[in-house]
This record gives C-alpha cells, structure tokens and sequence, in this order.
C-alpha cells in the first residue's frame, strides 16, 4: 500500500482537524481546493486508517446489514442508510469491546479507522444486494428457478467491483472540485467527527446528534415496530376529482426526508417540491383520467418513465456539457504524472490500478454473463460499456439528491433491450443487473468517498475498503438470497411480496415486444420531460448568474416522479428548516444542523435494522 506523500512545508506542526461545520473545501480553483484540503484537512499521515481490526469490523456490521437490507428489501423495497447506521455501530462496538477486554482491543478506533469500518460496511451491506431484490427476484419469477449459484456469486461480485472501478475517475471531478453534497457521505463525515471529539466540545455535537437519533427512533419504533404511528398522514380534499391522499398528498412520520432535505439544501429541495406538484397534482389526474393508469394502480410505476428521461438527459447533457474536464481526468489516469503535478494526486488512486482491474473484472463479466445468464457476448459488451454511462448519472444524481436512481437507469437499460434483443427476457433482465450492481456500488463509493474527503482520509485506503466490502457483501448476501428465496413460491407471497422484482419483471415482459408496448401518451411524457430537463440543465449554464440559483433543479424536478409527494414535502420541509436555522439562530456555530440533520437520518436507519432484525429472528 503506497505512502502519502508528506506536506509540502517538512517543519508545519499536524494542524487540528477540520471543523465539523466544513461542508466544502474553500477555494476559487481546482488547485486551490486541492491545497487547502492538503494543508488544513489531510490526516492520512497522522492517523491509522486501514487497519486489520477496521476491517474486520467493517466486515462483520456489512454482514448484519446486507442481511437486513435483503430481508427488507423482499419484504417492502426498503434499503436503509447503512453509512451512518455502520459508522454508529462501529464506535459502540468497539467501544464495549474495549470494556470488556482492554487489552485485546487496543487504543480506541481513530476517526479514519471509524471511516475505513464504515466503507467496508457501507459497500457490503448497501451496494451488493439491490439487483438481488429487484433483478434477480424477476429472474426467479420470469424463469421459474434461479441461475447456477456459482454465476449469481461471480455475477454480483464482478459487477460490484466494475462499478467501484468505474467511480475511480469521477470522484477528483464531482467529490474534489465540484463538491456535491452526498448529503448521507456529509452526515458520515459530521457523525464520525462528533464521536471522536475530545473533551467538553463534544457535549453540544454529540447532544444534538442524540436528540435527532432519538427522536427518528421513537418515531420509528412507534411506527414500525409498535404498529402505533401511521406512516402518512393524509391530506383532506380533492384535486382534479382524486383525494390528495390517493394522489399522495400528506406529511410523513420518518425523519429520514427531513434530515436528508437538511442536507441537501433549499433549492434541491423546493425544485423537488415543485416538480410533486406538478407530476402528482397535475399530470396524475390527467393520466388516471386518460386511464393510463388503472383506478387501483400505482401512479408511480407509470412517473418512474419521465422521471428517468428527465434524471437521464439532464446528467448526460451536464455531462457532455463537461465532457472535456471528465476527458482530461480520464486521461490523466492513464499518463504518467508529471513533476509539476499537485501533490494531491499522488495520493489518488494510480491508473495502473484502473486498467489492471478494469483488465480483469470486464471480461471475466462478459464470460459470466454468456455461460451463466445467456447473455450474446457483443450485448454484454454494450451493457458494460453502457453502465460506465449511467455510472456516470447514479454519481451526479447521488452527489446533488442523495437519492440513487438505480430503479430508473435498470428501467433506462431494459428499454434499450427491448429494442436490442425483443422477445428476451432472460437477457433484458440480466443487462438490467449489470446497471442495478455497478450504478449502486459507484455512487457509494463517491458517498464514502465524500466522508473520507471531509475527513482528510487517504484517497486509496478509502478505495480498498470499498473494494473489500464487494467481496464481503457478495460472499454473504448470495447465499442468503438463496436461503431466503429457495424457490419461485418463496416470492409474491405474504412473507416476502417482494414488490421491486415484480415490477422489474412486469416491465421485462412489457419491453420483450419493443418500446411499441409503451402506451402513446406514456411516450409522449418520455419526450416532454426529456425536453423540459434538457432546457433546465441549459438555463443552468447560460442564464446569469444572479439568475441562475432561481432556476429550478432538473435533478430534483426529476426525482419528483421517483417519489411519493409526501415524500419530497419532507425533502423541502428539512431544507426550509436548515436554512431558516442558519439564518436566525444556529449560523453554524457548533454544527446544530448538520448534527441534528446527521441524528435524524442515523437514529431511524438504527431502529430500522433493529426492528428488522426482531422481526426476523422472533
């Protein structure tokens, strides 16, 4: 494992860590960025990151929450938050390890152990499993039987890997210098730095951090556990001859869109408010009337096609529109860096990293995807190629929501099937899980890599442990799968309805006939939104710049269509609170907000796996 490289001033003392508040790096240019970070934020050569017992401990927390997640996502589609749930865990377990044998367990963990515990977990139990739930479950429903079991360990492995891989090259661009938000990586950066805070200054962080987790987890132990709390509480009146709660209309219990809408900012979230507004107060009368949706049906299985064209276009075009910074990061990898480079780069990870792996993981996919799901080589070569692409989207999409659209890109991908190989469902399924695995496990590697960022952890360790955490997470959460679902019946039943593979597998056997099955008035919607977040994402960059914060998010008016409006009315409520407290009252002085916020989002994944897990084994 290479060595950072020192600072460039041999006799400046270690200077204290980054503030709490620091939600961005200072500076006017890349360089700038990259100096400050290095001088005032970079511990990797002062503390102990990727340690024997922070992976370890990662591993054994990536095991309890990939099982969590699986048994969750069958049952309900829900996927918690495991980066501060397993950054939480990590301190409290090793903290009573240390009570119970001091001298086995050694000094305490430092905040990049914690991080590195925390990247392990993160990757094991989030990025591994969501193609298992969704595409692999229709697999099982389409098919009748499940793939060769040595192909689903290889399949979710490799794809996992190839999706760490692919996020190499974006994390300079959209975690270093542009610096979005991965408002769940931020709350990481913020919970892990209140735990190792020495002294009477932790009190009012970690006070602030225990309010908000206490009260998401009563909230949600009332809710999900007791069976005492509704989870919505519905608007009265109509609209458009619907009842607002029919079209989604309430305010929601969970604390996670607060917290997540406190981080994310206001006009993230008030352009999400106002695309629910428009997709679900005006289009969804319009399209149940025009039964394009049936009176009983889900309205959110019909938004999920503009909501991708509208996610879809506005990444691509942003990215075209930046395609000559991405061109010269990518190129960057592969030359030989030059004596004038900034130091920071020698602590990034090394082309020869990239190409090695990507050397490797892509044609063993491609022999994966022929022998065990029937995949043609030249159409698994495309959908590798093509899940670089949307890559590229879940990242930015992730950066700027927190929400990762992988539902929308395996949509995105199954259409292009539809078309490429009609009548395959075997195929259209399995392409599916090549964007499901490989988009999830790069937006969490930008989202840990956030955490490490705000941090001043080691770019490469932060890498390893991610890759780690593939291996641990596929080495788990496959046979699980196998003992939970052993066969067709397991799914749709009352134990696990397993709602996610069967969409995805109603949506493979729609496609098998091309997008002609698609109704017109649904490709019409594809076109309009695909229209609207093209001429956003232009007014994003040509309007003035007085003018341009006004300019609603074509990524937030997007995943309007992807959530209940309840939903993006907490997303709006937490931003309008984080920026009327820093306004009036907190200012920012000892991170009120983002603790709080940090609180919120930790204390319900927390009592979620809990309930979970009770659920399970009792």
């Amino acid at each position: 494992m290479s060595q950072p490289v020192p600072h460039t001033d041999s006799q400046e003392v270690a200077p204290p860590q980054a503030p709490l508040t620091l939600l961005r790096i200072p500076g006017e240019s890349p360089e700038a960025l990259d100096t400050y970070w290095l001088r005032e934020v970079f511990q990797g050569d002062r503390m102990p990151q990727l340690t024997l017992r922070a992976v370890l401990l990662g591993s054994v927390i990536g095991i309890v929450t990939c099982a969590t997640n699986l048994y969750a996502g069958l049952k309900m589609t829900v996927v918690f938050p495991v980066a501060i749930t397993a950054a939480l865990l990590a301190h409290a377990t090793h903290g009573a390890f240390r009570r119970m044998a001091p001298g086995v367990a050694g000094t305490p963990l430092s905040p990049l152990e914690t991080c590195s515990a925390q990247a392990v977990a993160s990757s094991a139990g989030y990025a591994t499993g969501g193609a298992l739930v969704s595409v692999q479950g229709a697999w099982l429903l389409t098919t009748g039987s499940h793939p060769p079991g040595w192909a689903l360990l290889a399949w979710t492995f490799l794809l996992s890997a190839l999706g760490v891989f692919f996020a190499v090259p974006l994390k300079r661009k959209f975690v270093d210098h542009e610096q979005l938000p991965f408002a769940t990586g931020t709350a990481s950066a913020a919970t892990i730095r209140a735990l190792h805070t020495a002294g009477d200054a932790a009190r009012p962080r970690l006070s602030m951090l225990g309010v908000g987790g206490g009260i998401a987890a009563l909230l949600t132990l009332a809710r999900d556990g007791l069976g005492r709390l509704a989870y919505v509480f519905p608007f009265p009146g109509t609209l458009g001859g619907l009842s607002l709660e029919r079209l989604g209309f309430g305010v929601e219990t969970s604390m996670l869109p607060l917290g997540a809408g406190a981080l994310l900012g206001l006009r993230l979230t008030a352009s999400c408010f106002l695309g629910a507004l428009l997709i679900h107060g005006v289009v969804a009368p319009r399209v149940f009337g025009a039964g394009l949706v049936p009176p009983d049906g889900d309205f959110l299985e019909w938004s999920l096609w503009p909501g991708t064209a509208a996610l879809t276009t506005a990444s691509l075009l942003h990215f075209a529109l930046e395609g000559r910074v991405l061109g010269r990061a990518l190129k960057g990898l592969f030359q030989r860096r030059a004596a004038s480079a900034h130091p920071v780069e020698a602590l990034q990870v090394p082309g020869r990293w990239l190409l090695a792996g990507l050397i490797v993981l892509t044609p063993a996919t491609l022999a994966v995807a022929k022998v065990g799901f029937g995949v043609p080589l030249p159409h698994a070569a495309l959908a590798v190629a093509l899940s670089f692409v949307l890559c590229i989207i879940a990242c930015r999409v992730t950066g700027e929501t927190d929400v990762t659209p992988a539902g929308p890109l395996q949509q995105l991908t199954q259409m292009t099937y539809g078309v490429l190989l009609p009548r395959n469902v075997e195929a259209n399924l399995a392409t599916a899980g090549i964007t499901v695995n490989a988009a999830s496990s790069a937006a969490d590697l930008l989202s840990d890599a956030k955490t490490g960022h705000l941090l001043g952890a080691h770019p490469r360790r932060v890498f390893l442990a991610q890759l780690l955490g593939c291996v641990v997470g596929a080495a788990a959460v496959v046979p699980l799968f196998f003992l939970l679902v052993p066969d067709r019946a397991a799914l749709g039943g009352e134990r696990f309805p397993a709602p996610a593979a069967t969409v995805t597998a109603s949506i493979a056997q729609v496609l098998a006939s091309g997008l002609g099955a698609l109704a017109p008035g649904t490709r019409a919607a594809f076109g309009w939104a695909a229209l609207a977040a093209a001429l956003l994402t232009l007014a994003e960059r040509l309007l003035p710049t007085r003018v341009r914060h006004w300019v609603p998010s074509p990524l937030g008016m997007g995943l309007a269509c992807l959530l209940p409006a309840s939903t993006a009315l907490g997303f709006f409520l937490g931003g309008l609170a984080a920026a009327a407290a820093r306004k009036w009252h907190f200012r920012e002085e000892g991170g009120g907000v983002l603790t709080l916020a940090a609180g919120l989002i930790a204390g319900e994944g927390v009592m979620g796996v809990v309930i979970v897990l009770g659920h399970a084994l009792w």
